[in-house]
């Protein structure tokens, strides 16, 4: 009996998996926070009227992983020579007032020189991955052990800014940092492991034009993989662009100033309310979008609108306990509703 080309594609054709840009994934925002200790809140509202705000702890990172969640924020600062961070002002007031605290950075990894990974310094600088390399070494384990893993998206946020009166002062993301910030990434994920933007751009001019005409890789080829995007969308992601405006040679995918630009690929919408057709527009042409399910506390409108908005990455600080958000079935990962997916099963 003979058959017909066609007819020996179809079954393959049915088979074929749903692209990066049509799944959506919980992640979580802060991934890395700890909350301060208890005896110190006080004193800290005397900087932040609002400190009650930093008052939560996730899980390891490795621990989020298991609970399904596939997309990971990393606030992150540059300390070249080590021990920037080692000797935070909180710690300082709270020895002067003769507060009882356990001990900030036991195994010394603050005073090792790289980057380190924390949320204000001095004040909300407790973290359960000090060091880059060490949150990345145990993300790479727990996909060693899960290889078949969804790919994971890391959102890095480069901190430079100076924050008065608090005495820290960080070191400015020159050009220069933020290669060597791809090399320090290098050393603990091997590139074969990593989906970069001359991975999607292939052969075409820019990285937007084929998004646009090629599309995203399908999931199950990402998987076991991981992609990173920089959060920045100031000076850092200018001197990031600066001299390859299509990421050309890159590591990360960047947040591109708009849809026209030539490494337009990724964007960040941290406001599905207000962004809610902007997001639509951007998922519907064949972009990726990260936006959040809350803000400081839960919010069932804001959570909506984000599975609605049809963003790849909702980032949430509830993914688990009593205001736990999840998809339909309790799943964290799920075809996107904007194309058309949202029946599908992807496992994460």
């Amino acid at each position: 009996m003979r058959f017909s080309l066609l007819a020996c594609l179809l079954p393959t054709l049915a088979m074929a998996g749903p692209r990066l840009n049509e799944i959506q994934a919980l992640g979580s925002h802060n991934s890395y926070h700890l909350a301060p200790p208890e005896a110190l809140l006080g004193t800290l509202k005397a900087f932040n009227k609002n400190a009650n705000a930093w008052n939560y702890s996730h899980p390891p990172l490795s621990a989020q992983l298991d609970a399904g969640l596939r997309q990971f924020e990393l606030d992150i600062f540059s300390d070249e020579k080590g021990g920037l961070f080692a000797e935070p002002l909180g710690l300082k007031l709270a020895g002067l007032r003769d507060t009882k605290l356990p001990p900030h950075d036991p195994t010394g990894l603050l005073k090792k020189p790289g980057t380190k990974v924390l949320h204000v310094p001095d004040v909300d600088c407790w973290s359960n991955t000090p060091l880059l390399t060490g949150g990345l070494a145990e993300m790479l384990a727990w996909s060693d052990q899960h290889p078949r893993h969804l790919s994971v998206m890391i959102l890095i946020e480069c901190k430079d800014q100076p924050q008065p009166p608090l005495p820290t002062k960080p070191e400015t993301f020159t050009r220069e940092r933020l290669l060597a910030l791809e090399k320090e990434i290098l050393s603990v994920i091997p590139a074969g492991r990593l989906l970069r933007p001359d991975d999607v751009r292939g052969s075409s001019p820019t990285l937007r034009e084929a998004v646009l005409k090629n599309g995203w890789p399908d999931v199950d080829t990402l998987r076991g993989k991981f992609l990173f995007c920089l959060d920045n969308t100031d000076a850092i992601r200018s001197r990031y662009l600066e001299g390859n405006p299509s990421l050309e040679g890159r590591l990360m995918f960047a947040s591109a100033p708009d849809k026209t630009h030539p490494a337009a690929a990724w964007f960040k919408c941290n406001d599905p309310i207000r962004q809610f057709d902007e997001i639509q527009g951007l998922v519907k042409d064949g972009f990726l979008v990260r936006t959040r399910a809350n803000v400081n506390k839960p919010s069932a409108t804001m959570r909506d609108k984000a599975f609605a908005s049809g963003a790849q990455w909702v980032s949430t600080d509830y993914f688990a306990g009593p205001d736990k958000i999840a998809f339909p079935e309790d799943r964290t990962v799920r075809g996107n509703p904007v194309l058309g997916k949202a029946e599908a099963k992807i496992d994460p």
